[in-house]
């Protein structure tokens, strides 16, 4: 029986800017970690299901930290991004697919819990447009040297069709830019505002937003 709502948290990366610490797993309060912040935010949709992606030397870690949380693992495969993370779910079936970063801090309440087109983004404005994914021109264009300010991608929702197109076309799909044009070219895409969304990548980013919070 298909889920109507899957969360989805890529967290297998190895963390290269950050010296190979497990960023998900930074705190954020007493109790509470970047990883469980963005579970959290799945839960107020509400999705029926988390999947959290992860690798074989990060799971017993994730597993202990979400323990009692309505998560399952699944293990990325080889090609280790944000759409291969991606790919790693394209079996499990659901009516809507949320897609949250583990690594970033952005308002909790923003997701729509119905969307109205089949590939949606959640956008924030950036001054630092070489950082991020930008919507710039209809198309998604990644890190690139763009003048400032312009609109980024944060969060994502896509339908079942989406994920039935992806799969059609798997074998030739590169990353996640080629993946998400593709489908906002077949399905055209809707947007809903962030007002503010931090990439805690780096000491100083993740210093930033728990200032903010």
């Amino acid at each position: 029986m298909a889920l109507t709502r899957l969360g989805i948290i890529p967290a297998a990366g190895v963390a290269k800017r950050f010296g190979g610490v497990f960023k998900e797993l930074l705190p954020i309060g007493e109790t509470i970690t970047l990883l469980s912040r963005a579970v959290d935010t799945l839960e107020m949709i509400p999705v029926d299901k988390t999947v959290v992606v992860t690798n074989p030397q990060k799971i017993a870690a994730h597993a202990v930290a979400l323990h009692g949380r309505n998560v399952e693992f699944v293990t990325q495969g080889d090609k280790p991004d944000i759409w291969g993370a991606i790919a790693s779910t394209l079996n499990i079936d659901a009516d809507w697919y949320y897609f949250i970063m583990p690594d970033t801090m952005q308002e909790q309440d923003r997701f729509p819990s119905i969307p109205d087109h089949d590939f949606m983004l959640g956008t924030f404005e950036t001054f630092d447009p070489e950082n991020y994914g930008v919507l710039f021109d209809g198309v998604i264009v990644d890190k690139a040297k763009l003048q400032p300010p312009q609109v980024a991608w944060g969060t994502l929702v896509w339908s079942r069709n989406v994920v039935e197109l992806w799969k059609k076309h798997l074998p030739d799909i590169r990353d996640y830019t080629q993946a998400f044009n593709m489908a906002m070219e077949q399905f055209g895409w809707g947007t809903y505002s962030l007002a503010w969304y931090f990439d805690c990548g780096t000491f100083q980013r993740y210093k930033r937003a728990i200032e903010h919070v």
